[in-house]
């Protein structure tokens, strides 16, 4: 390969990555519907028709976007005796540059194409995970308690905001939240 080439190479990656987390932010902030390609490609500085040629179409940049930022790890990397402190730890922390998928996934609910993908996205990159870290006959259901309390939360922090939830979470609201997730894990 040539040196143009490779840097053409090069650019096509950046430039397609740049779309994704432009995406990523995009599709975290408002409903697939109310969400422009125009808008995702002006933020990433991009030709529109770039989101053609390397996802295909709005749906797949959102498969792929919402893919990218579903990490299990987060949940089930953390020891089973800190998981409640751990992940109320991770919710209430704002880590820089890291998407939070959860308001991906409720804004995703308003559109029957978006919604179907992001159960799916989540059964196989979150739930089954899950899933087999905590174990047992029951495990099914207390993942989809997590899930629950998760999404919940983020709803009322993120998309439908009330005080409580909203900027730097209380200590009495942490520790609220970190003991209804312990208290899954815990219960055998």
């Amino acid at each position: 390969m040539n040196e143009v080439q490779d840097i053409r190479k090069r650019d096509a990656a950046r430039t397609r990555e740049a779309i994704l987390v432009a995406a990523q932010q995009v599709f975290s902030t408002r409903p697939y519907g109310e969400a422009s390609l125009k808008e995702i490609t002006a933020q990433a500085g991009a030709n529109p028709a770039l989101v053609s040629r390397y996802f295909g179409s709005k749906e797949k940049l959102f498969e792929e976007a919402l893919s990218e930022v579903l990490d299990s790890g987060l949940l089930t990397g953390v020891p089973r005796k800190d998981f409640g402190d751990a992940v109320a730890r991770l919710f209430t922390s704002d880590p820089e540059g890291r998407i939070n998928p959860l308001p991906m996934l409720v804004f995703a609910a308003a559109d029957k194409g978006t919604q179907a993908i992001a159960v799916r996205l989540l059964r196989e990159s979150t739930l089954k995970p899950l899933e087999a870290w905590i174990g047992g006959h029951d495990a099914e259901a207390r993942a989809a308690q997590i899930m629950a309390i998760a999404t919940g939360f983020f709803t009322y922090r993120l998309v439908l905001p009330l005080a409580p939830f909203e900027g730097q979470v209380s200590p009495g609201v942490r520790t609220w939240l970190a003991r209804s997730l312990q208290m899954i894990i815990d219960a055998d």
